[in-house]
């Protein structure tokens, strides 16, 4: 089934105000390894969610939307892969870590699902 239109943008909105949050740079002594709190499980699962309507979209919808991937790559199966990174750095340590990878499907070039890291 297709998802509106407006579910994208609202995705996209989501997103990038996520990775806009991310310039908010913790104290170096904040580890980045440190147990997720209730409220940043269900922030991580609301934004996991919030990608569920890119499921069936055209690639150039995400990059119109999202703007060009960090980078693309391969799943050993050979299905191509749109990585969205966000890295926020203090100093030498990593502060903030946010990946999305979009699985899309070479032949209609669409979108066929997510994996989020972080976030």
């Amino acid at each position: 089934m297709t998802q509106p239109h407006h579910s994208w943008a609202a995705a996209a909105l989501i997103f990038s105000s996520l990775l806009a949050a991310c310039a908010t740079v913790l104290p170096p002594s904040a580890p980045i390894t440190a147990p997720l709190t209730a409220t940043d499980t269900k922030r991580q699962a609301d934004f996991n969610k919030s990608q569920d309507s890119w499921t069936g979209a055209k690639v150039q919808e995400l990059v119109a939307k999202l703007g060009p991937p960090s980078s693309k790559a391969k799943q050993p199966d050979g299905t191509p892969v749109y990585v969205y990174a966000k890295t926020v750095k203090s100093g030498a340590a990593t502060t903030f870590s946010c990946v999305v990878r979009y699985l899309i499907d070479a032949r209609n070039e669409r979108v066929t699902g997510h994996q989020i890291e972080g976030c």
